[in-house]
């Protein structure tokens, strides 16, 4: 061990060392000071050891000396600093695997599921446009059944109309066959993937776009030929309806205008038919109709007066700023007192509306009395204005009006 520290003491003595260590002359030179230096620091050491120990630094016996580059020299220091290496490639792990998950869950991840969307879409709009196209040439052979003989109940005078109609829904029902056979011949399978999906897509598009612009005109043909025969239902029936509504009016009215108005009504329709111009029939129709539930209705028209709600309203026409017109809020109430629904014009704009109140025009001195009874205790005493008795089209009034009215205020 002293001869250790004598090796060590020289090598930090270089100086020393240089001048002294390669002269033998100066070997007891050496000795001696070396002697002095472990003196100093109150060691004895024997010249024996101080020998040694000068000839071990000679011969180099306590120098280090690294081993030469092998693979097991390399792998030994690859496991001597582990620690280093090992933090480092787990944390170069953790930072290539969050990178990994981060593209995967907002790149490549949500670009596979808009693409399994697309896909499912796709699928989803040729499987529905083959269902439709099924349901339509279904449709299609289920009206060429009923064509024969379709004609037959429509009364004499309308036979030549009916003829003409059905003509014309035979020519629609060949034009629809002939779509349905070339949209069927476009009928795909739903099985697209998303591995293939970008070479088949566009083709696969194609073809569907083509296919559902012929099922819209097919759908277009079968309405058309639904429409040619709901035309001729109404050759069958409308004659009777209206021949009987005009009886049901003429047999309640109470006045001639009604009667006049249901002969007229009904010749409107019965031409419209022989015309072939069913909606202007069914126009006629739903006058008669209304004519006759407006002679069956009888009511009393009063005014309103409860809590919170107006009796009257005043305005000014927009053709004459300097004047007013007054309105009393009105309400027609039946036999049981229930207030009812009616269909009321407004003069201001033309319009009809169905409501159960709306305004009367009065002259200014009913308004001003009918404000004055209001005001005596909140209670209008005269509220009955007129009554609407069965058979009549339009209530007798017990006050003075123009019978013009309106619905907003």
């Amino acid at each position: 061990m002293l001869a250790m520290d004598v090796v060590d003491t020289l090598r930090h003595r270089r100086l020393l060392v240089k001048r002294e260590l390669n002269s033998a002359e100066r070997d007891q030179q050496l000795l001696g000071r070396l002697r002095e230096i472990y003196r100093s620091q109150g060691i004895e050491v024997s010249d024996e050891v101080l020998r040694a120990g000068v000839e071990a630094l000679r011969e180099e016996r306590f120098t280090y000396r690294p081993p030469r580059s092998t693979l097991a020299v390399r792998l030994a220091r690859i496991y001597v600093q582990r620690g280093k290496w090992g933090l480092r490639s787990v944390i170069t792990l953790m930072v290539v695997l969050l990178v990994w998950v981060g593209y995967a869950f907002f790149v490549t991840g949500p670009a596979a599921k808009r693409l399994q969307g697309q896909v499912d879409a796709l699928n989803t709009e040729i499987g529905t446009t083959a269902d439709r196209l099924r349901l339509l040439v279904q449709e299609s052979t289920r009206i060429a059944g009923s064509l024969d003989g379709y004609a037959v109940d429509v009364p004499a005078a309308y036979q030549d109309v009916a003829s003409a109609k059905l003509t014309a829904a035979r020519s629609a029902l060949a034009q629809s066959d002939s779509m349905a056979t070339s949209a069927l011949k476009l009928n795909q399978p739903a099985d697209l993937v998303s591995a293939d999906f970008t070479q088949r897509s566009q083709q696969v598009g194609t073809r569907l776009q083509q296919q559902q612009m012929l099922v819209s005109q097919l759908d277009e043909r079968l309405k058309q030929t639904r429409g040619l025969l709901a035309d001729i239902d109404s050759l069958k029936i409308f004659p009777d309806q209206l021949a009987q509504l005009k009886a049901a009016v003429l047999n309640g009215a109470r006045e001639k205008a009604a009667s006049r108005l249901a002969n007229e009504y009904f010749e409107n329709g019965m031409s419209a038919l022989r015309g072939g111009l069913i909606s202007d029939a069914e126009r006629a129709l739903a006058e008669l109709r209304n004519l006759n539930s407006q002679l069956m209705q009888s009511y009393t028209l009063q005014v309103v007066s409860r809590p919170g709600e107006q009796s009257g309203v005043w305005r000014v026409p927009e053709r004459n700023p300097d004047a007013r017109n007054y309105y009393l809020i009105v309400e027609a109430v039946s036999g049981e007192g229930k207030p009812l629904t009616m269909t009321i014009s407004n003069e201001e704009d033309g319009s009809r509306l169905q409501t159960q109140q709306w305004g009367l025009r009065v002259n200014e001195r009913t308004f001003r009395r009918v404000a004055a009874d209001k005001g005596d205790d909140g209670i209008i005493q005269g509220r009955r204005v007129g009554e609407k008795r069965r058979g009549y089209l339009n209530p007798e009034y017990l006050i003075e009006t123009s019978g013009d009215t309106i619905t907003r205020w």
